[in-house]
């Protein structure tokens, strides 16, 4: 296994890994105070919470657009989670491309 392949597979599963967990705990609290304060933001969304429209918002930042403070700062940690889980995948599906198998 080449040292740029290990590199990049340790890169991109710690990268998912950490962002995944970040995902995970921020939706539960963006969940709740959608829930308290967002209701009809809270519906558009649903409730689960790796459905695309979810992923969709926290990636493109539309918590923003509800101008409140407490939200856009619980969200941003999801922003930042979302961005690491699809940079890890990335990571490691070039990390395969490069040794010519699967992980």
């Amino acid at each position: 296994m080449s040292l740029a392949r290990e590199f990049l597979l340790l890169l991109g599963l710690g990268a998912f890994v950490a962002g995944l967990t970040t995902y995970l705990m921020t939706w539960v609290m963006v969940t709740v105070h959608l829930r308290d304060h967002h209701a009809e933001e809270r519906a558009r969304l649903g409730g689960f919470m790796f459905t695309p429209r979810a992923f969709g918002w926290f990636l493109a930042r539309r918590y923003r657009s509800l101008k409140d403070k407490s939200l856009t700062g619980l969200a941003r940690l999801g922003f930042i989670g979302s961005w690491a889980i699809l940079i890890g995948g990335i990571s490691a599906i070039i990390s395969a491309a490069i040794g010519g198998r699967g992980i």
